[in-house]
């Protein structure tokens, strides 16, 4: 399952966990969805799905 920005919610953090890098989010998506509610966005690093740190 890929992660699209519409699941990442205001103050979670996303994380790589295979370099570290720690993504917050501050601000949730309201706009980049299409008419079936899906995205075109998804966010991975070093080839994997980043995770919601916890």
């Amino acid at each position: 399952m890929s992660l699209h920005c519409h699941d990442m919610k205001k103050g979670q953090v996303y994380m790589c966990e295979t370099c570290g890098l720690e993504l917050e989010i501050l601000n949730e998506c309201t706009e980049c969805c299409n008419d079936e509610g899906q995205c075109g966005c998804s966010f991975t690093c070093c080839g994997e799905d980043l995770q919601l740190k916890k």
